[in-house]
């Protein structure tokens, strides 16, 4: 771009940009300022007048920085919508367990929620937008969509999962030989002046939902192909370590010891082992649901027929398709047809 006027390179990016292409301009001298500004993505080439007009520039002075800024942006893309993601997830998560407990005309504690959002999400939070960008950079585009059928397909099928493993630990809790049904429980503690009561459903309901958030955690931080994976993430890794050794000691520990979570004593070690087991499917299945669209072709291809897209959102993917069609193009050169 050091050879091109301020004029020449102005008009090549207002051309391609009427075509809807993104365009990306890099430079390295004063003629070349207005068109990094008026770029999609403006890189400077030098530490000069350059420099001042492009939003990022390079250490390297040669094109070769390009390839680095297109993966780092497709990282944070990533990042950015797992982020959103698990915080939804989180949000609905907490949503459904509570709602699951209305037919036993109970709640979460107060101290519980404060569990969940201090101890658990707010660490992984926090972390989860730490991954780095993956070595190679992919031709295939993030999902910039939070309505793309994958998005949509993953949210459906997760939140099924939810619920489905909420609802059979609570039955399970139900068909234990110590459980003691909850009427027994209200009419023995209940008083005016006590207006939470700990038992089996709600304790069971609060174990797993909390290690839900990071089964949620684990599977938005698939990074495959834009990210690296989620155990290079050393800040994703020491959250993992903290929020799994808090509910390791939540599950084993005697609700005495903690009595601020208000949870009802189980005595079996069987059923605290059966839920693990639980935690470990749930974790496997919603797995599955994210890696079935990465890998699966025939759920990809029947999940864009659902978008009953009607044509391109970019004029130059028109174009592309009239070159694709066009049978004297490109010119063959006189020389080669003998004419």
């Amino acid at each position: 771009s050091s050879g091109s006027t301020q004029s020449t390179g102005m008009t090549l990016i207002d051309e391609m940009q009427q075509r809807s292409y993104s365009v990306c301009m890099c430079g390295d001298g004063a003629n070349d300022c207005e068109a990094l500004q008026h770029s999609n993505v403006g890189i400077a080439l030098s530490k000069c007048e350059a420099s001042l007009a492009a939003p990022f520039t390079s250490s390297v002075y040669d094109v070769s920085c390009v390839p680095v800024l297109l993966k780092e942006g497709q990282g944070a893309l990533e990042n950015s919508m797992a982020v959103f993601r698990f915080t939804a997830m989180y949000s609905l998560i907490q949503y459904l367990s509570v709602m699951l407990l209305i037919p036993y005309t109970s709640i979460l504690g107060d101290y519980q929620y404060l569990f969940e959002d201090l101890a658990i999400v707010l660490t992984i939070d926090f972390a989860l937008g730490y991954t780095r960008p993956s070595h190679q950079l992919s031709k295939k585009r993030p999902h910039g969509s939070l309505m793309h059928p994958f998005m949509i397909y993953s949210f459906i099928l997760q939140t099924g999962l939810v619920v489905g493993f909420i609802v059979l630990s609570m039955w399970l809790v139900q068909q234990q030989s110590w459980y003691d049904p909850f009427g027994e429980i209200r009419a023995e503690h209940l008083n005016a002046q006590e207006l939470y009561v700990p038992f089996f459903e709600t304790t069971v309901n609060f174990i797993h939902s909390s290690f839900q958030y990071i089964i949620m955690a684990l599977v938005f931080s698939i990074g495959h192909p834009h990210r690296r994976a989620w155990w290079t993430n050393l800040p994703m890794v020491a959250s993992m370590i903290i929020t799994i050794g808090v509910m390791m000691m939540v599950l084993f520990t005697p609700p005495d010891i903690i009595p601020a979570l208000e949870l009802a004593v189980i005595p079996s070690i069987h059923y605290k082992l059966l839920m693990l087991l639980l935690v470990f499917i749930n974790l496997l299945l919603s797995l599955g649901v994210e890696y079935s669209y990465r890998f699966i072709k025939p759920l990809q291809y029947f999940l864009k027929l659902l978008r009953c897209k009607k044509g391109y959102k970019n004029k130059f993917k028109y174009i592309i398709d009239e070159l694709d069609a066009a049978k004297d193009f490109p010119p063959k050169d006189s020389s080669e047809t003998g004419c």
